[in-house]
């Protein structure tokens, strides 16, 4: 278990601490979004540990022997993580053009995720024309609810919003990883010394995503005032 204590692992403690600060959500006076925002939490910590936990026992526990590769895991989260966000900004954003797209979208973007899981680059490989798709619709969600916060009429005390924390911590991570998992394996087969790099980059911008989720739900919702 030494293995927890590495810096790539160092993103659990927080997502930790976030998926058990979230159970608050569930309360009466949580509007649906931040009850949306807690269950991906407590799913992005059920798959980090069923991903971590697949290499170090279950791949092989009953006797049974397979093998080690726990892509298809990460793979199926993305489709599950995107359907949550989604559900999170529609909720979110008020504009109906932009809830229309959400609509029409979201459909479409889950079927492309399934299909490519299955029958495409398959649940073994990186998935990286979902992860082309998921993270660039996240990565406008994101700026379509900064957007919002720009031009609306009404006046919060933005540090202390759980959802600008949400946001602000899921767009810094989208943006950082993107590109590099895009590249990660083009990289690692023609140039690992980079490929170590980029992924030092990630685990780290992983981290701070999980620290803005754990400060999320430090605060409370807020009952915006108007001008």
């Amino acid at each position: 278990m030494q293995r927890f204590l590495r810096y790539e692992y160092l993103y659990l403690y927080p997502l930790l601490l976030s998926a058990i600060l979230s159970l608050k959500t569930f309360g009466p006076k949580w509007p649906k979004q931040y009850k949306l925002f807690g269950v991906l939490v407590m799913v992005s910590l059920l798959t980090e540990a069923l991903a971590n936990f697949w290499i170090i026992r279950l791949h092989n526990l009953f006797g049974w022997d397979y093998s080690k590769n726990n892509l298809w895991i990460y793979n199926l989260f993305i489709t599950v993580r995107l359907v949550l966000l989604q559900a999170i900004y529609y909720l979110l954003l008020h504009n109906p053009r932009i809830k229309r797209m959400i609509a029409v979208s979201a459909p479409i973007l889950i079927l492309f995720g399934l299909i490519n899981y299955f029958f495409i680059q398959g649940p073994f490989q990186s998935n990286t024309y979902t992860v082309i798709t998921s993270h660039v619709t996240i990565i406008t969600l994101c700026l379509y609810y900064f957007r919002q916060l720009l031009q609306d009429p009404y006046i919060i005390v933005l540090h202390k919003e759980p959802m600008i924390w949400m946001t602000l911590g899921t767009f810094l991570y989208q943006t950082a990883s993107l590109p590099f998992l895009v590249m990660f394996g083009f990289l690692n087969m023609y140039h690992s010394p980079l490929a170590l790099s980029f992924l030092f980059i990630n685990d780290t911008f992983n981290f701070l995503m999980c620290i803005c989720y754990l400060i999320s739900f430090l605060c409370k919702p807020q009952h915006p005032q108007p001008l």
